[in-house]
């Protein structure tokens, strides 16, 4: 399992995921905190070589099963990983205000400055 110190070393390496797939990883990882390791769905050719969920893969943020029940589509079970999870942590604060709603469920409310 990665490490924090491991996540950062790795990001100074390679970057931070793009705001897109910032965002996927976070709605997974919220669905799978919220029902258990439950998975996302999409079909098998969305994933594979997508510029978007590859590169979650190649870093393993994000891992997925195949399943093909008879039909000619290939179905792929999308779990956020514990590194995954680890980086939606760290980055938690940001990541939940690109979000419409708070974790309450209620719109943002605007912040006083000053």
């Amino acid at each position: 399992m990665a490490t924090a110190e491991e996540i950062l070393a790795e990001i100074e390496q390679v970057g931070r995921l793009t705001p897109e797939q910032e965002d996927i990883l976070y709605n997974i990882s919220l669905k799978q905190d919220e029902l258990g390791r439950e998975s996302v769905n999409l079909l098998l050719e969305k994933v594979q070589g997508s510029p978007v969920y590859e590169p979650m893969v190649e870093r393993e943020y994000l891992t997925y099963d195949v399943f093909n029940h008879g039909s000619r589509h290939e179905i792929a079970c999308l779990y956020v990983t514990l590194k995954g999870l680890r980086y939606c942590i760290m980055f938690a604060d940001e990541l939940s205000r690109r979000r419409k709603l708070n974790p309450a469920g209620a719109p943002w409310q605007p912040t006083a400055v000053g």
